[in-house]
């Protein structure tokens, strides 16, 4: 038979172990809670590789362009982003860019010159960022160590689908040689996931601030 002893000595136990599961569970599963289904796609088209990628986003149409805008002052959300250049803002929705990309180890910096075009719907509840080409060229200094993305071309689009809002994105550029097709493909996917993920924990704070 268990002495009073012995009882006072398991509950206190099992007190102390629910305790700790509490401390490093409870975490873990508010982070699951807050983890972003994103799905990621790279294909291989007529040697061009395609992103295509989406997810529900707290984002509505308005707040993503904002994102986009203040860019060329903090481009952090946009996993291996070293700078975001505003070149020209030949109108309210036409924009041409310049933005340098971090490249793994031992290969340049990635270099790519775009022009934007931003068309709202009618209530501005939906929008889509139409990415191409620019016809700007970089400087032979801006070149130094980094080589120039040729071909870039894609759509962001902030959708309305039932109640909630859901961000995508498909682009491609010529699939860049210098790096093996293998690694390509791989750092494509986890910086595309890493991209999401970081504008969707962005809009969680958006949300919470309006709150």
């Amino acid at each position: 038979m268990n002495s009073p002893f012995t009882l006072k000595y398991i509950n206190r136990r099992l007190i102390i172990l629910f305790l700790l599961s509490t401390l490093i569970f409870s975490p873990l599963a508010h982070a699951a809670e807050k983890k972003p289904s994103i799905d990621v796609a790279i294909k291989d088209i007529d040697g061009k590789l395609q992103v295509d990628a989406k997810m529900q986003t707290q984002f509505s149409a308005v707040a993503f362009i904002r994102l986009l805008e203040s860019a060329p002052q903090s481009c952090a959300w946009m996993h291996n982003c070293k700078s975001v250049t505003l070149l020209k803002k030949s109108t309210d929705n036409t924009r041409e860019i310049q933005t340098r990309f971090d490249s793994p180890w031992p290969f340049s910096d990635r270099l790519m010159l775009t022009k934007s075009v931003i068309e709202f719907n009618q209530n501005k509840t939906e929008v889509a960022v139409y990415v191409s080409e620019s016809d700007l060229m970089p400087s032979a200094r801006e070149l130094e160590s980094t080589v120039l993305v040729k071909h870039p071309i894609g759509t962001w689009r902030v959708s309305l689908v039932g109640s909630q809002y859901e961000l995508s994105y498909s682009g491609s550029a010529d699939a860049d040689v210098d790096i093996p097709a293998f690694m390509l493909k791989r750092t494509l996917l986890y910086s595309t996931t890493k991209t999401f993920e970081n504008i969707y924990d962005l809009s969680l704070k958006l949300n919470e601030g309006t709150q």
